[in-house]
């Protein structure tokens, strides 16, 4: 019975509880109605004993299944919100581990990007230092140049000078020779003209006196100075007393002779030409 009771609890609590009513109802019901009740018979009262029993069993055998079923439905219950549990606590680690893995990938990354910042600001203190250190050595290099250079400037100018003043002085000795050459070299001319021109004075003169044919008139004494204008080869272009005897008729008579005469005698040196372009000669008949 123990043993019984040990397994099932509950349905051995129910059937006792159901005899005990039973028994009650059979000790009490009579006191409890007017009219007497008959006995049922005792073959009946086993009988019935025997059909509630068996009720009791099967019904414990029910509640024991029940019990059974209930149980493992809470095994299975509690099983599955252990399962659940295990797997949210799993999920949570999980979810924790992801968290400190992130939150370690972020430090990381964080730790990274500062030595990376701070690489590159290095790196560029170190450009700013360089940069520094090359603009520096650049400027000094620079107005080292700048003053090489204006050195040079000056000592090319100062040269300049001195090779213009050289060149320049150069130049006015040769010119002072040129002109002295040109000078002395005119003045021969000028002589030479000059001789040239004494020289044919006379035969242009005699010339001049050959065609001339003389005027009416008293005429004795009378002389005038004539200018001629000659082109290449002693042809006259032109003639004209300019310095008159006082007699129109003569004058006019020595200017007709002097275009008569053309072309007059001249060097054969062209360059004397010039020197008898515009030629002057003295006009005195028999001198």
């Amino acid at each position: 019975m123990a043993s019984l009771f040990k397994k099932h609890p509950v349905a051995v609590i129910l059937s006792v509880m159901f005899h005990a009513g039973l028994i009650a109802f059979f000790i009490f019901g009579f006191d409890l109605f007017d009219d007497p009740v008959e006995s049922k018979p005792p073959v009946n009262i086993v009988k019935a004993t025997v059909i509630d029993d068996s009720k009791v069993r099967a019904e414990a055998e029910k509640l024991k299944k029940q019990d059974q079923k209930k149980k493992l439905n809470e095994k299975k219950r509690l099983e599955k919100l252990k399962n659940d549990r295990l797997k949210e606590e799993n999920k949570l680690k999980e979810l924790k581990k992801q968290q400190l893995d992130q939150s370690k990938k972020i430090e990381d990354q964080k730790v990274a990007e500062a030595a990376r910042l701070a690489k590159i600001k290095k790196q560029q203190v170190e450009q700013a230092k360089k940069k520094a250190a090359d603009d520096k050595r650049k400027k000094a290099e620079l107005a080292k140049k700048k003053a090489l250079d204006k050195k040079k400037k000056a000592e090319a100018a100062k040269q300049k000078k001195a090779d213009e003043a050289k060149k320049r002085a150069a130049r006015e000795q040769a010119d002072a020779l040129e002109a002295m050459r040109a000078a002395a070299h005119e003045e021969e001319q000028e002589r030479l003209a000059q001789k040239a021109i004494a020289s044919y004075s006379d035969i242009i003169r005699q010339k001049v006196e050959r065609n001339w044919i003389q005027p009416a008139g008293n005429i004795s004494g009378l002389s005038c100075v004539v200018r001629v204008q000659l082109i290449p080869g002693g042809d006259v272009a032109d003639a004209q007393v300019i310095k008159g005897s006082g007699n129109a008729l003569f004058d006019r008579s020595v200017e007709l002779a002097t275009r008569k005469a053309s072309p007059l005698p001249i060097p054969n040196d062209p360059s004397l030409f010039n020197q008898f372009r515009n030629l002057e000669f003295y006009f005195k008949p028999g001198v």
